[in-house]
Parts: C-alpha cells; sequence; structure tokens
C-alpha cells in the first residue's frame, strides 16, 4: 500500500509532465528528440507523448482549456504535473479534506483493461496537479501508440525524474513549502541560502520519503530586484517550473552524448576541479574526464552525485543531468559555483550590471 501518513494520497511516482505550446510544430519537438525522447503516442486535440525511460512529457497544443490559457499568459513550459496514484478517488477526497482547491473532480474513462480515472487541483502559480490511476498499460484512452522514425535513442538514456524545481515569487516559497506539506504530507528536508557576487536566493526542498517525489522551491532574495529567480519570474510572467532532473546511470556517457548533439551545458572553471581532491568525499571516475565534460561532483563520506545543467530550451526552463552515487542531496557544494556561473552570464549579456 502507498498510501500512509507520510504519502497521505498514496501517491506512486511522478507519471507525466504537461508541457503547453501554440502549435506542435514548435522547436521543442525537435528538442525532445535531441535529448533522446521517442514519440510513442498520439492523442486527441493535439497531443503528442515523448518517453524516455519511466519519464514522459506530453507536448499539447490544445486550442481551448487550461493549457491554451496557460500558454497565452506565460508561453511555453510546464502547465501540469501529473502524479500516478494508487486510488484517485482517496487522493482527490483526500487532498480536498486537507484544503486543496478542485479544479476537476473525479472522473473515469473506460478503456480496453479498465478505467482511467482522473482528479485535479490547484497547484502554485497557474500550475495544475493532476492525479491519476491507471489499470492499463496504455498511456489514457483515445492515444494511441506510434512508431517514430525520427527518434534519436542515447545510448545511456535517462531512468527517471530526479526532481523538478519551482520558482515563486519573493515571500511565496513558505507559502508553497506548506502546500505541499498540508496538502501532500511532503516534509522539508533541506533549506539553502545562496548569495552571488550582486544576488541571492532562498530554497526549501519538500519530498515525500521514498524519494519519488522532490520538488525544491526557490525564491528571489529581494522583491522587485534582478536576479536569476526574479528574470526567471519576469520572462514566464510568473511562477513555473525552472528546471527539471534526469536521473542516468552514466552521467560522462549521458552528457557526453548530448555535447555531441549540441546541447549546451554551464562551463565550469579549472580552478573548480583542482579543489576536489581536497572535499570530504571520494569521487571514483577520473577528474580529467569530468572536466572535459564540464560535470560536478558533490557529496560525503557516504556517497556523492555527479551533475551538470544545461541552458535554457523552454522559454526559460533548463534540465539538470544527475548521477547518483549513495547520495540524495542536490549538490548543495556547488550550488555557489552554479550560482556564479549564471550570474555571471546575466553580466555577460548586460542584465547584471
Amino acid at each position: 500500500m502507498t498510501i500512509s501518513a507520510d504519502n497521505p494520497l498514496g501517491i506512486k511516482a511522478i507519471d507525466h509532465l504537461e508541457f503547453t505550446c501554440d502549435t506542435l510544430e514548435t522547436p521543442t519537438r525537435k528538442l525532445f528528440h535531441t535529448l533522446g525522447f521517442a514519440m510513442t503516442a498520439k492523442g486527441p486535440e493535439n497531443q503528442e507523448l515523448f518517453s524516455q525511460g519511466q519519464v514522459r512529457f506530453l507536448l499539447r497544443a490544445a486550442p481551448t482549456g487550461h493549457a491554451r490559457d496557460y500558454y497565452k499568459k506565460h508561453g511555453e513550459g510546464v502547465s501540469t504535473l501529473s502524479f500516478l496514484v494508487e486510488d484517485c478517488e482517496h487522493a482527490i477526497n483526500e487532498a480536498k479534506k486537507r484544503g486543496a482547491d478542485v479544479v476537476q473532480e473525479l472522473q473515469g474513462q473506460e478503456g480496453s483493461e479498465g478505467v482511467y480515472k482522473t482528479a485535479i487541483i490547484k497547484g502554485f502559480g497557474d500550475v495544475h496537479n493532476e492525479f491519476i490511476e491507471r489499470p492499463m498499460a496504455d498511456f489514457r484512452p483515445g492515444f494511441e501508440k506510434v512508431e517514430d522514425p525520427q527518434a534519436k535513442p542515447l545510448k545511456q538514456r535517462v531512468s527517471r525524474i530526479d526532481h523538478l524545481t519551482n520558482n515563486v515569487p519573493k515571500g511565496e516559497m513558505k507559502k508553497w513549502v506548506k502546500y505541499y506539506q498540508d496538502i501532500f504530507g511532503m516534509k522539508v528536508t533541506r533549506y539553502f541560502d545562496i548569495k552571488g557576487v550582486k544576488t541571492g536566493l532562498q530554497s526549501e526542498v519538500v519530498q515525500l520519503p521514498n524519494n519519488s517525489v522532490i520538488i525544491p522551491i526557490n525564491e528571489p532574495e529581494a522583491e522587485g530586484g534582478k536576479s536569476q529567480i526574479q528574470e526567471f519570474l519576469d520572462l514566464h510572467n510568473g511562477a513555473g517550473v525552472q528546471h527539471i532532473a534526469l536521473m542516468t546511470a552514466d552521467i560522462i556517457e549521458t552528457v557526453g552524448e548530448l555535447r555531441e548533439r549540441e546541447i549546451k551545458f554551464l562551463d565550469i572553471p579549472s580552478t573548480y576541479y583542482e579543489a576536489i581532491p581536497d572535499r570530504d568525499f571520494t569521487v571514483e571516475e577520473d577528474l580529467g574526464v569530468l572536466e572535459q565534460r564540464q560535470l560536478l561532483v558533490d557529496g560525503d563520506p557516504e556517497g556523492y552525485l555527479i551533475q551538470n545543467f544545461s541552458e535554457t530550451y523552454v522559454g526559460p526552463l533548463f534540465f539538470e543531468y544527475i548521477q547518483r552515487k549513495n547520495h540524495w542531496g542536490f549538490g548543495e557544494g556547488n550550488f555557489q559555483a552554479l550560482f556564479d556561473a549564471i550570474e555571471r552570464d546575466q553580466m555577460k549579456r548586460g542584465y547584471l550590471e
């Protein structure tokens, strides 16, 4: 049983993320192919499902409804977080009891293997949170499986969504942390207060105890100023999903192939790698290879992780790639290096003076 005091809604995993767009001819479709995703199904109202491992992105160019409204206000981005649940009726009833604002009550669609059930509540900003109970292997009724001749699988594909990060305006981080605590029963596991040369951010991480759903929430250090988080909020016209972290079993292989496909990642100074031997963890990989791939590492005596971050690709949204080796942190030791690298880019572009 998934339902417990630590997981009151009975969430099993992130089922998929819905990306809204104006037309399916968007460059985001090509991006998904470049990232190693394959189109595996098509649905009504201009919907295409892209899959890689357990990761599913639904690209939607609906003419009306929430996805269209989200696109008109924010441009391309993640408009719905969909969670696979053990019992959809229980999930929506429990969410209501805990104070959630319901967008869609429990609905069922008859499929070949049973009833596909969904319900939706309001999430942070204009993002919806959807609950899904699926008795079938197919994605959902009305979708047809397709072969994708344009698919370009990675030799080392990603396996799951490790975490996804939400950006919210100054003063709203605690509000949305409380939302995930009250509605989902998540716990705060980390807090960050990062300061660069000119700007800063605060962040708290909420998650379910089995690591199936992990959500850091960022807010800018100051209201109305210029910062990395504020730039996202300005470009996105409000709160939204800032980045999606994808887990891989071999990040050297994965990121190496993505670089060959001309996906751009953050550049890391050579001084970063000179300091690694003095940190309190032991890295098995060749540091020269990590530097060549421009990969960040962080950890503790028990284990470590390897990561890097792409440039922005879907509006202001970017992707993180991460490999975990007995370590469930977030690269706390890399936050400052990452923050400084983005700040340098902002100064180069003239956003910061």
